[in-house]
């Protein structure tokens, strides 16, 4: 029933003047989408620790929210709750839930709210790439546009390193995967920078996606035809570099990785296409077969002379998987090596010896997981040994010591790994200090005038 106070049927009915006219207030568009709810499928093998699953939570997000951004608006995250999350294991379930802020521009209106994140750690066993795809070609960008792609399928695990640096404006660059039919790909990556120290940001990479790989954490995200998945977004300013690397082994269908270059606060897919930017003409690009290369052995016997490879030269170098592209990749960047030393010692007294790298080429930085336990090594410039770890061997016995590295980005290579009885040296300069490995003056207006970095 409606009820009418203060007022007759008859004044009612009476003509009411017209108010002054005024403007209408208009209602800007929002800056972005938040949504309510996402999905999230991570791996971990026994379980994915809470610092990468954080990681993860913040990279789920902007895949699903970046896309309906409109010019101009910008991303902010909140608190995850509940925080810290137990290491997640192997086929578990959590939610978390993450506060949301999009700062429109002058014709958007801001947009809060908050997603609850529904988080799988799902049971994808591990599977190495048996491909590379190196993408530093050019390493200077100037121009926008497709910068890399390749084709990943489930017989062919694939491994994206990439490593651009911007020149003149400041430029997006996007590491993209399309589809043509619907998939899922697990992904592991890392990734670092933009930043002017190119070593940091090298060591990084490298140091991370050992670590990832070794307990297999990562993600798995649904690829479907029309809709691109944006693994990596960075802004680059004038001589930053920006390096990754991304594992992809697909368990749906097929995707394509990309690299693009876009204008800052552009869309990469409007340059998925091509045409491709121009190479710089160093042959810093191409897809190299893996399978079996990386894997180095030597012996030591205690008495005997030290026991040492190389890696990182130009001989011997991964095989490009199209004979006719004078891509290569010298200094083997983006690829694990795995170098076994099999120990004796025939003697009747304990024995210690030591591993230890040897720069060949410059200055260096190292991560190496020797038998599982991770030692990030600093800045190793003389040609010298340089202190990795201690051994030491009973009477009478026999072993072997596997190590797992992997290259760093901005370093100079080939480089010398082994076993010694003489302690090397165990000091390695920190970064920034007189004798260590400091960001290089950048050279802004012309990119041929810098030293190579590790090239």
């Amino acid at each position: 029933m409606l009820v009418l106070l203060g007022a007759t049927r008859a004044a009612l009915a009476q003509p009411v003047e017209s108010p002054e006219p005024y403007a209408t207030p208009s209602v800007l568009p929002p800056a972005g989408t938040v949504p309510t709810t996402i999905a999230l499928d991570v791996t971990g093998t026994p379980a994915i620790d809470p610092d990468v699953l954080e990681t993860q939570i913040r990279a789920a997000l902007e895949r699903a929210i970046r896309p309906t951004l409109r010019p101009g608006a910008s991303l902010r995250y909140g608190t995850i709750v509940p925080w810290p999350l137990y290491p997640l294991p192997f086929g578990s379930r959590a939610a978390v839930n993450v506060a949301v802020a999009v700062q429109g521009g002058s014709d958007t209106a801001p947009v809060q709210g908050v997603t609850t994140v529904n988080i799988t750690n799902d049971p994808v066993a591990p599977l190495p790439p048996r491909m590379l795809y190196l993408s530093d070609d050019p390493e200077y960008i100037q121009s926008d546009g497709l910068v890399f792609r390749g084709d990943v399928t489930p017989q062919r695990p694939a491994r994206l390193y990439y490593y651009h640096s911007a020149i003149g404006l400041p430029r997006d660059l996007d590491v993209v995967l399309t589809a043509t039919v619907p998939s899922r790909v697990q992904v592991i990556a890392s990734g670092a920078g933009p930043d002017l120290d190119v070593m940091s940001v090298g060591h990084t990479v490298s140091r991370d996606i050992l670590r990832f790989e070794q307990s297999n954490e990562g993600m798995v995200v649904a690829v479907t035809p029309g809709n691109p998945v944006i693994v990596r977004h960075a802004l680059l300013l004038q001589s930053e570099v920006v390096a990754g690397a991304v594992d992809m082994r697909v368990v749906q269908g097929a995707v394509t990785a990309s690299v693009v270059s876009a204008p800052a606060g552009g869309r990469a897919d409007a340059y998925l296409a091509g045409p491709r930017v121009a190479f710089d003409g160093h042959h810093r690009h191409g897809a190299f077969d893996l399978d079996g290369f990386g894997a180095l052995a030597s012996a030591y016997t205690v008495g005997g002379d030290d026991a040492a490879v190389q890696y990182g030269g130009r001989a011997p170098t991964p095989r490009n998987l199209d004979p006719n592209d004078p891509g290569h990749d010298y200094g083997d960047y983006g690829i694990v090596h795995r170098i076994t030393f099999t120990m004796r010692n025939p003697t009747d007294v304990p024995a210690v010896v030591y591993l230890y790298e040897k720069p060949l080429g410059g200055p260096v930085r190292s991560t190496f997981v020797v038998d599982g336990q991770m030692h990030e090594i600093g800045c190793a410039r003389l040609q010298q040994p340089y202190y990795v770890a201690t051994y030491q061997l009973a009477p009478q016995s026999a072993g072997a010591s596997t190590t797992v590295t992997m290259t760093d980005g901005g370093s100079f290579y080939p480089i010398e790994y082994g076993v010694t009885a003489t302690q090397p040296q165990p000091y390695t300069p920190p970064v920034g200090s007189p004798d260590g490995c400091s960001p290089s003056v950048p050279a802004f207006n012309d990119p041929s005038a810098r030293a190579p970095k590790g090239r």
